[in-house]
């Protein structure tokens, strides 16, 4: 897969990430914070995706938002499925 096709994936992805979390995700802990969603690593088969993200807010504050991220990763990527149609050439 080309390093444009990854990078294009990658954006994407970062889109829809931002939007579920702003606008969908449920969780408390979550939706008391700014989560900004920084960047996105897409491996070359574009089968796995590691996002990164920023918050604002004192340590008490991250380390329950970061649960509340972890908790939702679930939901997140099948939302994501749903979302994302991916042709993969092989």
């Amino acid at each position: 897969m080309s390093k444009k096709y990854e990078r294009r994936v990658s954006e994407l992805i970062r889109i829809h990430v931002a939007e579920l979390i702003e606008r969908e995700l449920n969780d408390p802990r979550v939706r008391a914070t700014q989560v900004t969603v920084t960047d996105v690593e897409v491996t070359p088969d574009a089968r796995h995706a590691k996002v990164f993200y920023s918050l604002i807010g004192d340590q008490t504050t991250k380390t329950e938002v970061a649960r509340g991220l972890e908790s939702a990763a679930g939901w997140v990527s099948r939302e994501l499925g749903k979302r994302l149609h991916l042709s993969l050439i092989h």
